[in-house]
């Protein structure tokens, strides 16, 4: 399992945490029954916002990622590779960039039964600026990407993006049969068939296999309401076994809970929870690995922020999750002491990102990407060869 793959299963698992903590014993502690009801008063809202970010400078990612300890990717073409002493992590990059999230629900979320499905749709953003996104709703899963803006913010580094905003520019001449790859280049909603990501990966180049299969899956898993049920259960049976809740006092005009697991112990039970989820659903898989660097007695600590008695934030140090914790963690050349690395999650209700089918969202088909190159790529040949042709002399 890769660093970043594990730092992104770690954000992941605290937003379960915080999402699986309002259901629990009859009778918790007093810091737990705050945290709980401050969960259960998020969740009468019908739609909420989860906002994550790296709570850290660019000089501090750098420092952290130098030692080989995990620093989050992004599902981004160009951000979903960093992280490792071996390979480059655009600091800067990271220290700017969010991924908005927003869930949502016909009724108040806390009010879903089994049977039904939450929608979904996030955002990745750079200085305000949308990078990509995706949103699923009802059996439909829909992706955007935003050429022009990505390809300069990674400094026109990435050879599948440099392509996306070569063909972003010529889009407007394609024809109407590849009207849904016109419109993915346009940056604009198309709707795709998760199964089909493989072969989109394809197209775009063998380096990106391994993430089109990972999203896949976890497209799948947005989609299927048996399974969305399946993993908060099992998250919250595991909090129950498991979690310890401490106050945490007040600071910065917010109540604080801190919420501590042995973590061994947690993530065995829960890779056991979601076992019969795996046949069906490859990326379930992760969760086995997510702390396999961590000590046989190490412990994963997350605080939570209330305000006015409603979840408004939790924090989670990804220094957690490299062996021997933040204040002894130990990368890949040994190197000990390296500090924290706080991901931050603010809850908020409402919805930042529309929860709603895309009006006109063509339908995307891998044929259309190849489609869409080669014409490009013949007419690129044809302005060529009248370029250099005499004047007035007839090109065939």
């Amino acid at each position: 399992m890769t660093v970043t793959r594990k730092s992104l299963a770690a954000a992941g698992c605290a937003l379960l945490i915080a999402a699986s903590t309002a259901c629990g014993s009859a009778a918790p502690a007093d810091a737990e029954s705050r945290a709980r009801r401050a969960v259960e008063k998020l969740g009468e809202w019908e739609t909420v916002t989860v906002t994550t970010a790296l709570d850290a400078s660019a000089g501090d990612i750098r420092a952290f990622a130098r030692h080989g300890l995990p620093v989050p990717g992004l599902p981004v073409p160009g951000l979903a590779g960093t992280g490792t002493a071996a390979g480059p992590v655009d600091a800067p990059l990271l220290s700017r960039v969010e991924t908005v999230l927003t869930i949502g629900a016909d009724g108040p979320l806390k009010d879903v039964r089994e049977a039904e499905h939450v929608d979904s749709a996030l955002m990745v953003n750079l200085g305000g600026k949308d990078l990509a996104g995706y949103k699923a709703i009802g059996d439909g899963f829909y992706v955007r990407v935003n050429w022009d803006r990505l390809a300069p913010e990674l400094d026109w580094r990435d050879d599948t993006v440099n392509r996306g905003a070569e063909l972003a520019a010529a889009a407007d001449g394609l024809p109407s049969s590849l009207a849904a790859a016109r419109d993915l280049f346009r940056g604009r909603w198309v709707r795709v068939d998760p199964r089909e990501f493989e072969r989109f990966a394809t197209v775009a180049g063998v380096r990106y296999g391994e993430a089109a299969t990972r999203l896949a899956d976890e497209a799948e898993l947005l989609l299927s309401a048996r399974a969305q049920h399946r993993v908060l259960e099992s998250v919250r049976e595991v909090l129950d076994e498991h979690a310890v809740f401490r106050d945490g006092g007040r600071r910065d005009g917010a109540d604080r809970v801190t919420v501590a697991l042995p973590a061994r112990e947690a993530v065995r039970d829960l890779t056991a929870a979601l076992a019969p989820l795996e046949g069906d659903f490859g990326g379930i898989g992760a969760w086995s690995g997510l702390l396999d660097d961590v000590p046989e007695k190490g412990r994963i600590t997350l605080e939570l922020e209330l305000r006015g008695g409603v979840l408004s934030g939790l924090t989670v140090d990804l220094g957690q999750f490299a062996a021997g914790g933040p204040d002894g963690a130990q990368g890949e050349r040994g190197a000990r002491g390296t500090g924290k690395l706080p991901l931050t999650l603010t809850f908020a209700p409402g919805q930042a990102v529309r929860v709603d089918t895309p009006p006109a969202a063509k339908r995307l088909e891998p044929q259309d990407v190849v489609g869409a190159v080669l014409y490009t790529e013949l007419a690129e040949r044809r302005t060529e060869r009248q370029d250099t042709e005499e004047p007035g002399k007839p090109v065939p």
